[in-house]
């Protein structure tokens, strides 16, 4: 069974998907275009597709296939944007070019040969008649690379939060350069406001001054108690924007002022436990302003997973099988899909994709050796895992 669907793969034919993809911009906010071009792909292997628009011109894209027996449902996420290209390339961003065994261009490993691979494997096990028990399907949702709506959107559905198993095809490789995750921190933006009171900026006596109240806060921000994990260790705090006083100058004592603040939160935290510990803390300053602790999009829950999981073995035994030695494992520090398929959900998720190079970089690549035992782990682990 497993020779009937390896011997299809095509390798040439991941690099071709991958260049054509490469050529398609899907920079968040316009994933329309790959998203039909994917469509179009799944159907011509016989799969069922749907079209699930998020907003205009923004739809998240699903195939299926399903043999009719009982069994598990697995299925290969992806997302479909990616950020903007920026500058100094070397190359157009927006075409593959091949030099020196690597394949560059703009979501060359974040994340469109993982996609070309998934495509890869889906084909071949199409093209070989093997009928598999439970689902296979594929998942590909906009704005990842933002605040993350397409993944939400999909677990609103419940024909999705059912899932048994996510294979996220992001390229953590499981090498130095990217171990595979045990689990992923999770995340908070706090945004802040801060209310004062208004008066001449030569009495401020007589007002209360909100930036200054804000940057008391801010200051401050190293008493917030960060939780100790003993895989993960402590979250991390980052002030990420401030704003407030005159917008034309005027002497006023400034009488609002707001901030954000991204807070990677560690298993044993919550969102609402961050919340609330920032609530502590400007109570405990006693300013005379009037501060609303809010959070706003994107937010995640952390998870851990282990070895021990059904779909983390396989991959286990698959990559050992697959590049002849043991993957390397990490609990990262980072935000994934899996931080709501597993996070929110309790889906589990195994991250498995090509080696990457220049993520949100100039000169983005990956290289080209890496897809072929890719695209034949992906369809070990669909035979493993629905056999």
């Amino acid at each position: 069974m497993m020779d009937d669907i390896l011997k299809r793969l095509d390798d040439a034919y991941t690099v071709k998907l991958s260049e054509e993809m490469i050529a398609i911009p899907s920079v968040t906010g316009n994933e329309e275009e790959l998203s039909l071009y994917i469509k179009d792909k799944l159907e011509s292997y016989g799969m069922k597709t749907e079209l699930q628009y998020i907003a205009e011109g923004r739809p998240n894209i699903y195939g299926i296939l399903d043999w009719g027996k009982p069994g598990k449902r697995l299925n290969y996420n992806a997302h479909t944007d990616t950020v903007p290209a920026g500058d100094d390339w070397e190359t157009d961003p927006f075409k593959a070019v091949i030099k020196e065994g690597k394949l560059y261009g703009r979501g060359a490993c974040d994340m469109k040969t993982g996609i070309a691979c998934t495509l890869n494997m889906l084909k071949a096990i199409m093209d070989s008649g093997v009928e598999l028990a439970g689902e296979l399907s594929f998942s590909g949702v906009v704005d990842q690379e933002a605040t993350d709506i397409g993944a939400w959107a999909m677990m609103k559905e419940e024909k999705w939060r059912s899932l048994d198993g996510v294979v996220l095809t992001y390229s953590y490789c499981g090498d130095e350069t990217k171990p595979i995750p045990l689990g992923l921190t999770g995340k908070v933006l706090y945004n802040v406001n801060v209310k004062g009171k208004a008066a001449h900026g030569f009495r401020p006596h007589l007002g209360v001054n909100a930036v200054e109240d804000a940057a008391k806060i801010i200051a401050n921000l190293d008493k917030l108690r960060l939780m100790e994990h003993p895989d993960f260790g402590s979250g991390t705090v980052c002030t990420l924007k401030t704003e407030g006083g005159y917008k034309k100058y005027s002497v006023v004592v400034p009488e609002s002022a707001r901030f954000e603040v991204n807070r990677l939160i560690v298993p044993g935290e919550s969102i609402q436990y961050a919340v609330d510990d920032m609530e502590r803390l400007v109570k405990e300053l006693s300013l005379k302003s009037e501060v609303d602790v809010g959070i706003k999009p994107p937010k995640y829950e952390p998870y851990t997973a282990s070895k021990e999981d059904p779909l983390m073995r396989i991959l286990d035994e698959v990559y050992k099988e697959v590049m002849g030695k043991e993957p390397l494992y990490e609990h990262a520090y980072g935000i994934t899909n899996a931080n709501i398929f597993q996070g929110e959900q309790g889906i589990e998720c195994i991250h498995i994709g090509p080696q990457r190079g220049g993520a949100h970089q100039p000169n983005e690549h990956v290289k080209l050796e890496w897809l072929p035992p890719v695209s034949e782990m992906y369809a070990r682990i669909a035979l493993g895992y629905l056999s």
